[in-house]
C-alpha cells in the first residue's frame, strides 16, 4: 500500500507539472481547414478561403505579402463572396495565403462552414472553386490546379482522423499511467483498450455533432459547462469498469487509476491532439 501511495503521488505531480506547461493549448482546438495544392502554379500565387460576407472588411491586407498580388486577389473575388484572410476577420481567424510546400492552413472559431477557394497567380491567372461545406471539426481539401478541381476529404475519413487524433494521445497518456500504477497484464490491457475505444468513439461523435459551426463564445461555454461534466462522467464510468474488470490489484487501486489517468489525459490531451491531428492530416 505504501508503494502504491508513492506511485500515486509521483504520477499526480508529473501530470500537474506537464499540464501547467500545456495549459496554453488545453482549450478545444480551433476549427481548421487545411488546403493542399497539387500540380500547383510554378510562379508565386496566393490562396484564400471565400465566405459569404456578413459585414465589410475588418482590416488591411497583410503587409508582409506582395501588395500587387493582394490587390489582384481582391479584384478576383466573385460577387457575393469575400476573401477571409485578405479582408481581415479579427482575432478568431488566421490564414496562410502564401502556404508552405503547397499547404495552406486556415483556423480559428470564425472559420466559415461553407466556403470557396480562391487562387490568384502573379501573372494574373485566377481560379475559384465551387462551394464546399465543412462537415467536421477539422477538415482537409485537396486542390488540383491543373485540373481545376477541389476535393474535400470524405466525412468518414475526416471523422476517422479526428477519432485517431483523440484516441492515440489518450492511449499513450493513460497507458503510461497503467504502467505507473503497476497494473500491466494482458487482461488489464485488453480491458483498457476496449473501454477507450468505446468512450473515445462516443466522445468524437459528440464533438462532431455539437461543434461543427459555432461561434467563439459558444465553444468556450461549451468547453466549460458541458465538456468538463462529460469528462467527469467518462472518468467515473471508466474507473468503475476498471474496478470490476481489472485483475491482480485491489478495486480501490483500479478505481483511482481510472480517475487519475483521465485527469492526466484531460490536462495533457488537447496539446497532444493538436500534434497528432496535424501529423495525420498531412499524410
Amino acid at each position: 500500500m505504501k508503494r502504491f501511495g508513492r506511485c500515486f503521488a509521483l504520477f499526480c505531480l508529473f501530470a500537474v507539472l506537464l499540464s501547467s506547461a500545456a495549459s496554453a493549448n488545453s482549450a478545444p482546438p480551433d476549427y481548421r481547414v487545411e488546403v493542399k495544392v497539387i500540380n500547383g502554379p510554378e510562379e508565386l500565387y496566393y490562396l484564400d478561403l471565400l465566405k459569404q460576407p456578413d459585414g465589410g472588411r475588418l482590416g488591411p491586407a497583410p503587409e508582409e505579402l506582395d501588395q500587387e498580388l493582394l490587390e489582384a486577389m481582391e479584384q478576383a473575388e466573385p460577387e457575393g463572396w469575400l476573401a477571409c484572410t485578405l479582408s481581415g476577420m479579427g482575432d478568431h481567424f488566421m490564414g496562410d495565403m502564401a502556404g508552405e510546400n503547397g499547404v495552406h492552413v486556415f483556423h480559428g472559431m470564425e472559420t466559415p462552414k461553407v466556403f470557396r477557394i480562391l487562387i490568384v497567380t502573379k501573372s494574373g491567372e485566377s481560379w475559384v472553386s465551387e462551394p464546399l461545406e465543412r462537415k467536421v471539426f477539422q477538415s482537409a481539401v485537396t486542390v488540383d490546379w491543373e485540373k481545376g478541381t477541389a476535393k474535400m476529404s470524405p466525412v468518414w475519413v475526416a471523422f476517422g482522423t479526428q477519432l485517431l487524433a483523440t484516441l492515440l494521445p489518450t492511449l499513450m497518456i493513460e497507458g503510461l499511467a497503467l504502467l505507473a500504477f503497476g497494473l500491466s497484464s494482458k487482461r488489464n490491457w485488453l480491458v483498457f483498450l476496449v473501454v477507450n475505444l468505446i468512450t473515445q468513439g462516443a466522445l468524437s461523435a459528440f464533438l462532431a455533432s455539437n461543434l461543427i459551426q459555432r461561434d467563439f463564445f459558444y465553444v468556450m461555454s461549451f468547453a466549460l459547462l458541458i465538456m468538463i461534466p462529460v469528462e467527469l462522467l467518462i472518468a467515473v464510468v471508466e474507473a468503475n469498469i476498471y474496478k470490476h474488470q481489472f485483475q491482480g490489484c485491489s478495486r480501490r487501486r483500479a478505481f483511482w487509476y481510472g480517475i487519475t489517468a483521465n485527469a492526466a489525459s484531460y490536462a495533457l490531451g488537447w496539446a497532444a491532439v493538436e500534434l497528432v491531428f496535424h501529423g495525420l492530416i498531412s499524410l
